[in-house]
């Protein structure tokens, strides 16, 4: 392969999942540079194996779970402080505090929980595609979205959602 078909292949695939992969990033890690670093990570792979997928959902698949676990290792290497709920960033630019507040409210979940929610809600994922994808079975999912939802509803209480 020519160096410039490389680089407009390389191109397509960061222009396609950049900013999915570093919001999942950043849901694991509450941090923009330790998110940052992990998206340079899961690209690195990406050149480094030069993996053939089977169709687009396989390798959607491949850099969500790559981005998985690399965010897990971070996780391991570097104890996380609980923080306060006010004092998390927020996933994008909301329209209003009450979004503000749910995003924040879904950073704060345990990951197992959050990275559910955010696939399913945020990346409308199905329950299926969500077990494909994280490699544990469908009820595992429904209830780990049924949870998650449990805990936002108690973090959220004063709002009517």
């Amino acid at each position: 392969m020519k160096a410039r078909d490389f680089e407009k292949e390389f191109e397509e695939k960061y222009n396609s999942y950049g900013s999915m992969l570093y919001k999942i990033a950043f849901l694991y890690l509450n941090s923009a540079s330790d998110a940052e670093d992990v998206l340079q990570e899961v690209f690195s792979k990406y050149l480094l194996t030069r993996k053939d997928f089977n169709n687009k959902e396989h390798e959607k698949a491949w850099f969500i779970r790559i981005t998985q676990n690399y965010c897990l290792d971070v996780l391991r290497k570097h104890e996380r402080k609980n923080l306060d709920i006010d004092d998390l960033p927020v996933m994008t630019q909301p329209d209003n505090d009450t979004q503000q507040d749910v995003e924040r409210s879904i950073i704060a979940l345990p990951p197992k929980y959050k990275m559910v929610i955010f696939l399913h809600y945020y990346s409308g994922y199905s329950v299926e595609e969500i077990s494909a994808i994280l490699k544990i079975g469908k009820s595992a999912v429904k209830k780990r979205l049924q949870r998650g939802r449990e805990m936002l509803k108690l973090r959220l209480e004063d709002y009517e959602i």
